[in-house]
Protein backbone atom coordinates (compact mmCIF):
# COMPACT_ATOMS: atom_id res chain seq x y z
CA UNK A 1 0.00 0.00 0.00
CA UNK A 2 1.25 3.32 -1.25
CA UNK A 3 1.79 5.75 1.54
CA UNK A 4 0.49 9.04 1.80
CA UNK A 5 2.97 11.26 0.27
CA UNK A 6 3.17 8.43 -2.86
CA UNK A 7 -0.67 9.24 -3.48
CA UNK A 8 -0.76 13.03 -3.38
CA UNK A 9 2.95 13.64 -5.05
CA UNK A 10 1.80 10.49 -7.45
CA UNK A 11 1.85 12.92 -10.94
CA UNK A 12 5.10 14.62 -10.00
CA UNK A 13 6.85 11.14 -9.21
CA UNK A 14 6.14 9.80 -12.62
CA UNK A 15 7.32 13.14 -14.27
CA UNK A 16 10.37 12.95 -12.45
CA UNK A 17 11.06 9.32 -12.97
CA UNK A 18 10.29 10.80 -17.26
CA UNK A 19 13.03 13.40 -16.93
CA UNK A 20 15.41 10.99 -15.34
CA UNK A 21 15.07 8.43 -18.63
CA UNK A 22 14.71 11.25 -21.06
CA UNK A 23 18.27 13.20 -19.83
CA UNK A 24 20.12 9.85 -20.84
CA UNK A 25 18.99 10.16 -24.27
CA UNK A 26 20.83 11.78 -27.41
CA UNK A 27 17.59 14.94 -27.78
CA UNK A 28 17.66 17.84 -30.20
CA UNK A 29 17.07 21.60 -28.82
CA UNK A 30 13.50 21.39 -29.91
CA UNK A 31 13.24 18.40 -28.08
CA UNK A 32 15.48 19.79 -24.87
CA UNK A 33 13.21 22.69 -25.13
CA UNK A 34 9.49 21.63 -25.31
CA UNK A 35 10.65 19.17 -22.27
CA UNK A 36 11.70 21.83 -20.39
CA UNK A 37 8.52 23.71 -20.71
CA UNK A 38 6.43 20.50 -19.23
CA UNK A 39 8.94 20.49 -16.24
CA UNK A 40 8.14 24.26 -15.72
CA UNK A 41 4.15 23.50 -16.13
CA UNK A 42 5.10 20.93 -13.32
CA UNK A 43 7.11 22.62 -11.08
CA UNK A 44 3.88 25.44 -10.93
CA UNK A 45 1.63 22.69 -9.99
CA UNK A 46 3.76 21.33 -7.58
CA UNK A 47 4.44 24.21 -5.98
CA UNK A 48 0.12 25.36 -5.74
CA UNK A 49 -0.18 21.49 -3.98
CA UNK A 50 2.63 22.50 -1.90
CA UNK A 51 0.90 25.95 -0.99
CA UNK A 52 -2.49 23.96 -0.77
CA UNK A 53 -0.82 21.71 1.70
CA UNK A 54 0.68 24.07 3.83
CA UNK A 55 -2.70 26.16 4.13
CA UNK A 56 -4.10 23.03 5.64
CA UNK A 57 -1.09 22.08 8.18
CA UNK A 58 -1.31 25.66 9.29
CA UNK A 59 -5.39 24.86 9.83
CA UNK A 60 -4.29 21.29 11.09
CA UNK A 61 -1.96 23.02 13.51
CA UNK A 62 -4.15 25.25 14.89
CA UNK A 63 -7.06 23.06 15.30
CA UNK A 64 -4.86 20.43 16.89
CA UNK A 65 -3.52 23.94 19.48
CA UNK A 66 -7.70 24.52 20.03
CA UNK A 67 -8.29 20.99 20.80
CA UNK A 68 -5.42 21.03 23.29
CA UNK A 69 -6.34 24.39 24.84
CA UNK A 70 -10.28 22.87 24.86
CA UNK A 71 -8.99 19.50 26.20
CA UNK A 72 -6.78 21.24 29.18
CA UNK A 73 -9.83 23.78 29.84
CA UNK A 74 -11.91 20.64 30.54
CA UNK A 75 -9.45 18.75 32.75
CA UNK A 76 -8.38 22.22 34.80
CA UNK A 77 -11.81 22.56 35.19
CA UNK A 78 -13.07 18.66 36.59
CA UNK A 79 -12.01 19.03 39.80
CA UNK A 80 -9.60 16.40 39.24
CA UNK A 81 -6.03 16.42 39.59
CA UNK A 82 -4.27 14.54 36.61
CA UNK A 83 -0.39 13.94 36.13
CA UNK A 84 2.10 11.31 34.39
CA UNK A 85 5.26 9.54 34.96
CA UNK A 86 7.49 7.21 34.17
CA UNK A 87 9.95 5.02 35.41
CA UNK A 88 12.17 7.36 36.85
CA UNK A 89 8.84 8.71 38.72
CA UNK A 90 9.16 12.05 37.89
CA UNK A 91 5.83 13.91 37.09
CA UNK A 92 5.35 15.15 33.86
CA UNK A 93 5.27 19.00 32.72
CA UNK A 94 1.84 18.22 31.52
CA UNK A 95 -0.49 18.06 34.60
CA UNK A 96 -3.82 19.43 35.01
CA UNK A 97 -4.14 22.90 37.05
CA UNK A 98 -5.89 21.23 39.73
CA UNK A 99 -2.99 19.53 40.73
CA UNK A 100 -1.43 22.47 42.13
CA UNK A 101 -4.85 22.91 44.67
CA UNK A 102 -4.47 19.39 45.32
CA UNK A 103 -0.61 19.49 46.51
CA UNK A 104 -0.75 23.05 47.01
CA UNK A 105 2.51 24.05 44.73
CA UNK A 106 3.47 26.57 42.17
CA UNK A 107 4.38 23.72 40.35
CA UNK A 108 4.94 19.67 40.28
CA UNK A 109 6.49 19.00 37.32
CA UNK A 110 9.88 16.72 37.91
CA UNK A 111 8.81 16.20 41.57
CA UNK A 112 8.90 12.61 42.71
CA UNK A 113 5.48 10.37 42.45
CA UNK A 114 5.95 9.07 46.19
CA UNK A 115 6.80 12.43 47.91
CA UNK A 116 3.98 14.39 46.31
CA UNK A 117 1.66 11.45 47.02
CA UNK A 118 2.52 9.32 49.79
CA UNK A 119 5.36 11.77 51.57
CA UNK A 120 7.09 9.27 53.39
CA UNK A 121 7.08 5.26 53.93
CA UNK A 122 6.03 4.15 50.65
CA UNK A 123 8.20 1.58 50.21
CA UNK A 124 5.65 -0.88 49.11
CA UNK A 125 3.62 1.37 46.66
CA UNK A 126 7.70 1.91 45.22
CA UNK A 127 8.39 -1.50 44.64
CA UNK A 128 4.72 -2.03 43.24
CA UNK A 129 5.62 0.87 40.76
CA UNK A 130 8.71 -0.94 40.25
CA UNK A 131 7.22 -4.39 39.14
CA UNK A 132 4.27 -2.46 36.90
CA UNK A 133 7.16 -0.97 34.72
CA UNK A 134 9.22 -4.33 34.71
CA UNK A 135 6.47 -6.48 34.34
CA UNK A 136 3.38 -5.82 32.06
CA UNK A 137 1.70 -9.33 31.82
CA UNK A 138 0.49 -8.26 35.72
CA UNK A 139 0.40 -4.71 35.68
CA UNK A 140 -3.42 -4.81 36.27
CA UNK A 141 -2.67 -7.04 39.32
CA UNK A 142 -0.58 -4.23 40.69
CA UNK A 143 -2.72 -1.70 39.86
CA UNK A 144 -4.95 -2.95 42.13
CA UNK A 145 -2.35 -3.06 45.21
CA UNK A 146 -2.33 0.80 45.19
CA UNK A 147 -4.27 2.71 47.62
CA UNK A 148 -6.99 4.02 46.73
CA UNK A 149 -7.51 6.53 48.99
CA UNK A 150 -4.43 8.32 50.37
CA UNK A 151 -4.14 10.57 53.63
CA UNK A 152 -1.51 13.45 52.73
CA UNK A 153 -0.86 16.15 55.33
CA UNK A 154 -4.94 17.61 56.08
CA UNK A 155 -5.94 15.84 52.74
CA UNK A 156 -7.91 12.86 52.01
CA UNK A 157 -6.72 11.97 48.17
CA UNK A 158 -8.71 9.37 45.82
CA UNK A 159 -6.52 8.11 43.51
CA UNK A 160 -7.23 6.04 40.28
CA UNK A 161 -4.57 4.63 37.94
CA UNK A 162 -3.78 4.16 34.24
CA UNK A 163 -1.16 2.43 32.35
CA UNK A 164 -0.98 4.92 29.01
CA UNK A 165 2.00 4.52 26.50
CA UNK A 166 3.06 7.72 24.64
CA UNK A 167 6.23 7.02 21.50
CA UNK A 168 5.52 3.24 23.03
CA UNK A 169 6.88 4.45 26.12
CA UNK A 170 4.89 3.46 29.17
CA UNK A 171 3.52 6.10 31.62
CA UNK A 172 1.78 6.06 34.26
CA UNK A 173 -1.71 8.44 34.86
CA UNK A 174 -2.52 9.30 38.40
CA UNK A 175 -6.42 10.62 38.15
CA UNK A 176 -6.53 12.73 41.57
CA UNK A 177 -9.52 13.99 43.55
CA UNK A 178 -9.61 15.79 46.58
CA UNK A 179 -12.81 13.83 48.90
CA UNK A 180 -11.40 15.75 52.14
CA UNK A 181 -15.04 17.47 52.41
CA UNK A 182 -16.50 14.70 50.96
CA UNK A 183 -15.39 12.33 53.90
CA UNK A 184 -15.80 15.01 56.49
CA UNK A 185 -19.70 15.84 55.56
CA UNK A 186 -20.23 11.62 55.71
CA UNK A 187 -18.35 11.48 58.98
CA UNK A 188 -21.24 13.99 60.22
CA UNK A 189 -23.71 12.22 58.63
CA UNK A 190 -22.65 8.76 60.46
CA UNK A 191 -21.98 10.38 63.54
CA UNK A 192 -25.62 12.30 63.42
CA UNK A 193 -27.02 9.18 62.30
CA UNK A 194 -25.33 7.53 65.90
CA UNK A 195 -26.41 9.96 67.92
CA UNK A 196 -29.79 9.83 66.25
CA UNK A 197 -29.78 6.13 67.74
CA UNK A 198 -28.13 6.70 70.78
CA UNK A 199 -31.07 9.35 71.90
CA UNK A 200 -33.70 6.63 70.70
CA UNK A 201 -31.94 3.88 72.66
CA UNK A 202 -32.24 6.90 75.84
CA UNK A 203 -35.68 7.08 75.66
CA UNK A 204 -36.69 3.80 75.09
CA UNK A 205 -34.12 2.42 77.97
CA UNK A 206 -34.50 5.69 80.07
CA UNK A 207 -34.70 3.47 83.46
CA UNK A 208 -31.75 1.97 83.10
CA UNK A 209 -29.59 4.61 81.18
CA UNK A 210 -30.30 6.37 84.11
CA UNK A 211 -29.13 3.36 86.37
CA UNK A 212 -25.91 2.72 84.56
CA UNK A 213 -24.96 6.29 84.24
CA UNK A 214 -25.54 7.18 88.05
CA UNK A 215 -23.65 3.72 88.73
CA UNK A 216 -20.79 4.85 86.58
CA UNK A 217 -20.41 8.14 88.42
CA UNK A 218 -20.83 6.68 91.69
CA UNK A 219 -17.92 4.12 90.52
CA UNK A 220 -15.42 6.72 89.06
CA UNK A 221 -15.63 9.24 92.18
CA UNK A 222 -16.31 7.60 95.50
CA UNK A 223 -16.37 3.51 95.08
CA UNK A 224 -13.15 3.26 92.86
CA UNK A 225 -11.58 4.81 96.11
CA UNK A 226 -12.84 2.44 98.33
CA UNK A 227 -11.61 -0.42 96.57
CA UNK A 228 -8.37 0.91 96.16
CA UNK A 229 -8.12 0.52 99.98
CA UNK A 230 -9.76 -2.80 100.23
CA UNK A 231 -7.84 -4.54 97.37
CA UNK A 232 -4.15 -5.34 97.56
CA UNK A 233 -2.45 -3.08 94.35
CA UNK A 234 -2.48 -5.89 91.60
CA UNK A 235 -6.35 -7.35 92.60
CA UNK A 236 -7.21 -3.64 92.12
CA UNK A 237 -6.06 -2.74 88.69
CA UNK A 238 -7.68 -6.27 87.36
CA UNK A 239 -11.17 -4.93 88.71
CA UNK A 240 -10.58 -1.65 87.50
CA UNK A 241 -9.37 -2.88 84.73
CA UNK A 242 -12.39 -5.19 83.81
CA UNK A 243 -15.09 -3.17 85.49
CA UNK A 244 -13.88 -0.35 83.07
CA UNK A 245 -14.45 -3.02 80.30
CA UNK A 246 -17.98 -3.98 80.74
CA UNK A 247 -19.02 -0.04 81.40
CA UNK A 248 -17.58 0.31 78.12
CA UNK A 249 -19.49 -2.50 76.42
CA UNK A 250 -22.65 -1.59 78.70
CA UNK A 251 -22.73 2.43 77.08
CA UNK A 252 -21.30 0.89 73.43
CA UNK A 253 -24.76 -1.00 73.51
CA UNK A 254 -26.90 2.79 73.44
CA UNK A 255 -24.32 3.77 70.83
CA UNK A 256 -22.56 6.52 73.19
CA UNK A 257 -19.23 5.75 70.76
CA UNK A 258 -17.24 8.80 72.23
CA UNK A 259 -17.54 7.76 75.44
CA UNK A 260 -16.51 3.98 74.93
CA UNK A 261 -13.15 5.71 72.90
CA UNK A 262 -12.71 7.54 75.90
CA UNK A 263 -12.76 3.88 78.03
CA UNK A 264 -10.94 2.21 75.43
CA UNK A 265 -7.71 4.53 75.67
CA UNK A 266 -8.39 4.54 79.38
CA UNK A 267 -8.36 0.52 79.11
CA UNK A 268 -4.64 0.73 77.16
CA UNK A 269 -3.50 3.12 79.96
CA UNK A 270 -4.84 0.91 82.66
CA UNK A 271 -2.63 -1.56 80.65
CA UNK A 272 0.65 0.21 80.94
CA UNK A 273 -0.30 0.91 84.52
CA UNK A 274 -0.30 -3.03 85.24
CA UNK A 275 2.97 -3.46 83.33
CA UNK A 276 4.60 -0.71 85.17
CA UNK A 277 5.14 -2.69 88.95
CA UNK A 278 3.64 0.22 90.77
CA UNK A 279 4.20 -0.08 94.03
CA UNK A 280 2.34 2.73 95.45
CA UNK A 281 -1.10 2.94 95.89
CA UNK A 282 -0.95 6.88 96.03
CA UNK A 283 0.59 6.46 92.37
CA UNK A 284 -2.75 4.61 91.77
CA UNK A 285 -4.80 7.81 93.67
CA UNK A 286 -2.88 10.66 91.81
CA UNK A 287 -3.14 8.22 87.87
CA UNK A 288 -7.19 8.10 88.83
CA UNK A 289 -7.84 11.60 89.43
CA UNK A 290 -5.53 12.80 86.36
CA UNK A 291 -8.14 10.87 84.36
CA UNK A 292 -11.26 13.20 85.09
CA UNK A 293 -13.23 9.64 84.44
CA UNK A 294 -16.21 11.77 85.61
CA UNK A 295 -16.02 13.91 82.33
CA UNK A 296 -15.91 11.14 80.04
CA UNK A 297 -19.72 11.29 79.47
CA UNK A 298 -19.87 15.04 79.21
CA UNK A 299 -20.97 14.87 75.21
CA UNK A 300 -23.39 12.36 75.52
CA UNK A 301 -25.01 13.80 78.68
CA UNK A 302 -24.96 17.39 76.72
CA UNK A 303 -26.47 16.42 74.04
CA UNK A 304 -29.33 14.00 75.98
CA UNK A 305 -29.92 17.76 77.94
CA UNK A 306 -29.74 19.82 74.21
CA UNK A 307 -32.43 17.70 72.09
CA UNK A 308 -34.70 16.08 75.23
CA UNK A 309 -34.16 18.64 78.04
CA UNK A 310 -32.23 19.50 81.07
CA UNK A 311 -34.60 17.13 83.41
CA UNK A 312 -35.40 14.53 80.92
CA UNK A 313 -33.36 12.19 82.86
CA UNK A 314 -34.85 12.91 86.01
CA UNK A 315 -38.25 13.34 85.35
CA UNK A 316 -41.64 10.89 85.59
CA UNK A 317 -39.26 8.32 87.02
CA UNK A 318 -41.25 6.65 89.76
CA UNK A 319 -39.16 5.24 92.50
CA UNK A 320 -40.90 2.23 94.82
CA UNK A 321 -39.02 1.25 98.33
CA UNK A 322 -38.61 -2.17 97.62
CA UNK A 323 -39.41 -3.50 101.04
CA UNK A 324 -42.94 -1.99 101.05
CA UNK A 325 -43.67 -3.92 98.12
CA UNK A 326 -42.55 -6.82 99.99
CA UNK A 327 -44.56 -5.91 102.91
CA UNK A 328 -47.81 -5.73 100.63
CA UNK A 329 -46.71 -8.64 99.18
CA UNK A 330 -46.98 -10.32 102.54
CA UNK A 331 -50.22 -9.07 103.60
CA UNK A 332 -52.09 -9.88 100.12
CA UNK A 333 -51.00 -13.72 101.47
CA UNK A 334 -52.12 -13.52 104.88
CA UNK A 335 -55.23 -11.50 104.09
CA UNK A 336 -56.71 -12.30 100.63
CA UNK A 337 -58.21 -16.24 99.76
CA UNK A 338 -55.31 -17.69 97.46
CA UNK A 339 -57.27 -17.86 94.56
CA UNK A 340 -58.12 -14.26 94.73
CA UNK A 341 -54.15 -13.54 95.40
CA UNK A 342 -52.34 -14.77 92.61
CA UNK A 343 -53.22 -12.36 89.80
CA UNK A 344 -52.22 -9.43 92.63
CA UNK A 345 -49.11 -11.03 93.81
CA UNK A 346 -48.30 -12.04 89.95
CA UNK A 347 -48.91 -7.59 89.21
CA UNK A 348 -47.11 -7.02 92.72
CA UNK A 349 -44.12 -9.02 91.59
CA UNK A 350 -43.38 -7.13 87.55
CA UNK A 351 -43.24 -4.16 89.82
CA UNK A 352 -40.11 -4.68 91.16
CA UNK A 353 -39.10 -8.21 88.98
CA UNK A 354 -38.27 -8.20 85.36
CA UNK A 355 -38.41 -10.22 82.72
CA UNK A 356 -36.34 -11.94 80.44
CA UNK A 357 -37.63 -10.78 77.45
CA UNK A 358 -37.13 -7.59 78.02
CA UNK A 359 -33.45 -7.89 78.92
CA UNK A 360 -32.85 -9.54 75.55
CA UNK A 361 -34.50 -7.55 73.37
CA UNK A 362 -32.18 -4.56 74.94
CA UNK A 363 -29.44 -7.04 73.52
CA UNK A 364 -30.93 -7.86 70.38
CA UNK A 365 -31.07 -4.02 69.44
CA UNK A 366 -27.82 -3.76 70.31
CA UNK A 367 -26.30 -7.08 68.65
CA UNK A 368 -27.94 -6.35 64.96
CA UNK A 369 -26.55 -2.93 65.26
CA UNK A 370 -23.19 -4.02 66.04
CA UNK A 371 -23.06 -6.79 63.27
CA UNK A 372 -24.27 -3.89 61.08
CA UNK A 373 -20.92 -1.80 62.08
CA UNK A 374 -18.74 -5.19 61.78
CA UNK A 375 -20.47 -5.82 57.68
CA UNK A 376 -21.96 -8.55 59.20
CA UNK A 377 -25.57 -9.92 59.25
CA UNK A 378 -27.75 -11.46 61.59
CA UNK A 379 -30.62 -13.25 60.15
CA UNK A 380 -32.77 -14.84 63.37
CA UNK A 381 -32.35 -13.30 66.84
CA UNK A 382 -34.64 -15.70 68.91
CA UNK A 383 -35.94 -15.87 72.17
CA UNK A 384 -37.69 -18.42 74.06
CA UNK A 385 -38.38 -17.65 77.52
CA UNK A 386 -40.93 -19.62 80.09
CA UNK A 387 -43.86 -17.21 81.28
CA UNK A 388 -43.16 -17.67 84.64
CA UNK A 389 -39.90 -16.61 84.81
CA UNK A 390 -39.07 -13.66 86.69
CA UNK A 391 -35.38 -12.26 88.10
CA UNK A 392 -35.03 -9.37 90.53
CA UNK A 393 -32.50 -6.84 88.76
CA UNK A 394 -30.70 -5.67 92.07
CA UNK A 395 -29.58 -9.45 92.68
CA UNK A 396 -29.10 -9.55 88.85
CA UNK A 397 -27.66 -6.69 88.26
CA UNK A 398 -23.79 -6.75 87.76
CA UNK A 399 -24.82 -10.71 85.58
CA UNK A 400 -26.98 -8.37 83.35
CA UNK A 401 -24.32 -6.16 82.83
CA UNK A 402 -21.91 -8.84 82.43
CA UNK A 403 -24.28 -10.39 79.38
CA UNK A 404 -22.90 -7.63 77.42
CA UNK A 405 -19.12 -9.52 76.63
CA UNK A 406 -21.20 -12.80 75.55
CA UNK A 407 -23.16 -10.79 72.42
CA UNK A 408 -20.23 -8.59 71.69
CA UNK A 409 -18.20 -11.78 71.20
CA UNK A 410 -20.69 -13.41 68.94
CA UNK A 411 -20.33 -11.02 66.58
CA UNK A 412 -16.83 -10.16 67.36
CA UNK A 413 -15.37 -13.55 67.23
CA UNK A 414 -18.29 -15.81 66.49
CA UNK A 415 -20.14 -14.78 63.17
CA UNK A 416 -18.63 -14.94 60.05
CA UNK A 417 -18.79 -12.50 57.24
CA UNK A 418 -21.70 -12.91 54.74
CA UNK A 419 -19.15 -14.22 52.41
CA UNK A 420 -17.14 -16.66 54.61
CA UNK A 421 -20.76 -17.95 55.68
CA UNK A 422 -22.08 -18.71 51.99
CA UNK A 423 -18.61 -20.90 51.28
CA UNK A 424 -19.26 -22.95 54.26
CA UNK A 425 -22.97 -23.53 53.25
CA UNK A 426 -24.47 -21.54 55.86
CA UNK A 427 -27.33 -18.84 55.96
CA UNK A 428 -26.41 -15.37 54.72
CA UNK A 429 -26.85 -14.07 57.91
CA UNK A 430 -25.75 -15.10 61.59
CA UNK A 431 -28.77 -16.81 63.84
CA UNK A 432 -28.67 -16.34 67.96
CA UNK A 433 -30.93 -18.13 69.94
CA UNK A 434 -31.68 -17.64 73.58
CA UNK A 435 -33.52 -19.97 75.87
CA UNK A 436 -34.72 -19.29 79.97
CA UNK A 437 -35.99 -22.32 81.82
CA UNK A 438 -36.44 -23.74 84.66
CA UNK A 439 -35.18 -27.42 85.83
CA UNK A 440 -34.59 -28.97 88.79
CA UNK A 441 -35.12 -25.80 91.21
CA UNK A 442 -32.28 -23.96 88.82
CA UNK A 443 -32.87 -21.07 86.49
CA UNK A 444 -30.82 -22.54 82.69
CA UNK A 445 -29.86 -19.32 80.57
CA UNK A 446 -28.48 -20.66 77.52
CA UNK A 447 -26.89 -18.21 74.50
CA UNK A 448 -25.92 -19.96 71.25
CA UNK A 449 -24.79 -18.60 68.28
CA UNK A 450 -24.27 -20.50 64.80
CA UNK A 451 -20.90 -18.96 64.19
CA UNK A 452 -16.98 -20.52 63.49
CA UNK A 453 -16.95 -21.59 67.23
CA UNK A 454 -14.37 -21.29 69.39
CA UNK A 455 -10.39 -21.86 68.24
CA UNK A 456 -9.10 -24.33 70.40
CA UNK A 457 -5.98 -24.52 68.45
CA UNK A 458 -5.32 -21.03 69.38
CA UNK A 459 -5.93 -21.08 72.83
CA UNK A 460 -3.63 -24.91 73.13
CA UNK A 461 -1.21 -22.36 71.88
CA UNK A 462 -1.59 -19.60 74.04
CA UNK A 463 -1.93 -22.01 77.16
CA UNK A 464 1.20 -24.07 76.11
CA UNK A 465 3.12 -20.46 75.47
CA UNK A 466 2.26 -19.16 78.93
CA UNK A 467 2.22 -22.73 80.68
CA UNK A 468 -1.26 -22.71 81.94
CA UNK A 469 -2.62 -26.39 82.60
CA UNK A 470 -6.20 -26.84 81.87
CA UNK A 471 -7.77 -30.01 81.53
CA UNK A 472 -10.73 -28.26 79.75
CA UNK A 473 -9.03 -26.34 77.19
CA UNK A 474 -12.58 -24.34 76.66
CA UNK A 475 -11.75 -22.82 80.27
CA UNK A 476 -9.26 -20.90 78.95
CA UNK A 477 -11.56 -18.52 77.62
CA UNK A 478 -12.04 -17.06 80.72
CA UNK A 479 -9.12 -16.14 81.90
CA UNK A 480 -7.65 -13.10 82.26
CA UNK A 481 -5.66 -11.39 79.08
CA UNK A 482 -6.84 -14.92 76.92
CA UNK A 483 -8.15 -13.64 74.00
CA UNK A 484 -8.25 -14.95 70.24
CA UNK A 485 -8.29 -11.92 68.37
CA UNK A 486 -5.54 -10.57 66.65
CA UNK A 487 -5.75 -7.11 66.93
CA UNK A 488 -8.03 -5.50 69.82
CA UNK A 489 -9.94 -2.74 69.44
CA UNK A 490 -12.90 -0.71 71.56
CA UNK A 491 -15.15 -4.17 70.82
CA UNK A 492 -12.94 -6.76 71.51
CA UNK A 493 -9.57 -8.79 72.27
CA UNK A 494 -8.82 -7.26 75.19
CA UNK A 495 -9.13 -10.69 76.91
CA UNK A 496 -11.19 -9.73 79.78
CA UNK A 497 -14.81 -9.98 78.87
CA UNK A 498 -15.63 -13.51 79.67
CA UNK A 499 -13.42 -13.49 82.71
CA UNK A 500 -16.06 -10.49 84.46
CA UNK A 501 -18.94 -13.01 83.15
CA UNK A 502 -17.54 -15.63 85.14
CA UNK A 503 -16.86 -13.44 88.47
CA UNK A 504 -20.42 -12.54 87.96
CA UNK A 505 -22.00 -15.62 87.95
CA UNK A 506 -19.85 -16.80 90.84
CA UNK A 507 -21.34 -14.23 92.91
CA UNK A 508 -24.51 -15.13 92.56
CA UNK A 509 -23.65 -19.06 93.26
CA UNK A 510 -24.23 -20.20 89.43
CA UNK A 511 -21.73 -22.32 87.33
CA UNK A 512 -21.26 -21.74 83.32
CA UNK A 513 -21.04 -24.22 80.71
CA UNK A 514 -19.63 -23.91 77.25
CA UNK A 515 -19.78 -26.26 74.22
CA UNK A 516 -18.82 -25.27 70.84
CA UNK A 517 -17.88 -27.00 67.78
CA UNK A 518 -15.83 -25.56 64.91
CA UNK A 519 -18.08 -24.51 62.02
CA UNK A 520 -21.13 -25.06 64.14
CA UNK A 521 -21.13 -22.56 66.78
CA UNK A 522 -20.90 -21.71 70.28
CA UNK A 523 -23.41 -22.28 73.14
CA UNK A 524 -22.63 -20.40 76.74
CA UNK A 525 -25.03 -21.71 79.33
CA UNK A 526 -25.90 -20.39 82.63
CA UNK A 527 -27.14 -22.14 85.84
CA UNK A 528 -28.39 -20.22 89.11
CA UNK A 529 -29.98 -21.07 91.77
CA UNK A 530 -34.07 -20.68 91.21
CA UNK A 531 -34.11 -19.14 94.99
CA UNK A 532 -31.30 -17.12 96.68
Amino acid sequence: MKNMSENIFFNEINNLKEHEEFIKKDISYEELKSHYNDLIKSYKRLLKQTQKISKISDINHRLLNETKTHLKLLLDNSEEGFLAFGKDFLVYNEYSHECLNIFNMEDISKKNIFELLFEKDYDIEKRIFEHIFEDSEKEDVYLELLPQEIKRKDKILKVRYKIIYMNSEKRIMCIIKDITEKKQLEKNLEMEKNNNKMLLNVIIYKDLVKKYIDDYLQYVTSKIYEDIELYTIEKFISEFYRKIHTYKGIFLQWNMLKFGKELDKLENEINILKESNIKSKAEIISFIKKKKMDTYLMYELDLIKKVLGKEFLNNEMIWVDKKKILSLEEYVQKSIPEDQAEYILKELKRLYYKDFNNLFNMYKNYTIDLAEKFEKKIDNFIVEVDDNILFDPEIFYNFNKSLIHIFRNIIVHGIEYPQERSILGKSYGGNIYCKVYTENNEIHIKISDDGKGIDKQKLKEKAEKENIKEKDILNLIFRDGITTKENPDEYGGKGVGLSAVKEEIEKLNGKILVYSEENKGTTFEFILPENF
